[in-house]
C-alpha cells in the first residue's frame, strides 16, 4: 500500500477512540497517522527486507516502548503538574496502534512468498495476507485515505453529538 493508503487506514482504525475520546482521541489519530509509514523505513535501507523485521509486532512494540520512555522523560522535566505515566503510556499505544496499522494495510494487498506480512517472524513464519488488491491500486489508496477523513469526521460528530446522550 501507499503512503495515502497507510494513512487512511490508520485514520479508520483510529476513528473509535475518536468517537469514545473526541480531541484526545483526534490529536491521538494525527499521532498514528504521522508514524504509520515508519515500517517503510527498510525502503531506505538495501541491508533490510521489505517486509522483514520493520513489518513485524516486535518492531512496533520495540518502538512504542522506546515512545513511552522518552516521552515519560521528556514529561518529567515539564515544570507543570501532570500525569506522566499515564500520558507516557497513551503516547506509546498510540504509536503502537499507528504501527499495527501499517501492518494491517499492508496485509491488505497481495503479496505473496517473500512479500507477504509475516507479523509475529521469527517466532511464527506464518504470513497474514488478505490480498484484496493491488499496493500500487490508486483507487483504492484514494478510496482508504477518503474513508479515513469521512471516519473521522464522523468519529468527531458522534462525540459530539451523540456523545451526550
Amino acid at each position: 500500500m501507499y503512503k495515502n493508503g497507510h494513512r487512511g487506514v490508520a485514520l479508520l482504525l483510529m476513528a473509535p477512540l475518536t468517537a469514545m475520546f473526541g480531541p484526545i482521541g483526534f490529536c491521538m489519530s494525527m499521532v498514528a497517522v504521522a508514524v504509520c509509514r515508519l515500517p517503510d523505513i527498510d525502503h531506505d535501507y538495501t541491508w533490510l527486507t521489505h517486509r522483514g523485521p520493520t513489518h513485524t509486532v516486535w518492531f512496533a512494540t520495540g518502538v512504542a516502548v522506546l515512545v513511552t520512555a522518552g516521552g515519560y522523560a521528556g514529561l518529567s522535566i515539564v515544570p507543570i503538574n501532570l500525569p506522566v505515566l499515564p500520558l507516557a503510556v497513551l503516547l506509546g499505544a498510540t504509536v503502537f496502534l499507528g504501527l499495527i496499522s501499517h501492518l494491517f494495510a499492508d496485509a491488505l494487498t497481495i503479496g505473496r512468498g517473500d512479500h507477504a506480512v509475516r507479523p509475529f517472524r521469527p517466532v511464527s513464519p506464518l504470513p497474514l495476507r488478505f490480498g484484496l488488491f493491488r499496493a500500487d491500486s490508486r483507487g483504492w489508496n484514494a478510496g482508504f485515505l477518503v474513508g479515513g477523513i469521512v471516519g473521522q469526521v464522523l468519529a468527531l460528530g458522534w462525540f459530539y453529538f451523540l456523545g451526550a446522550f
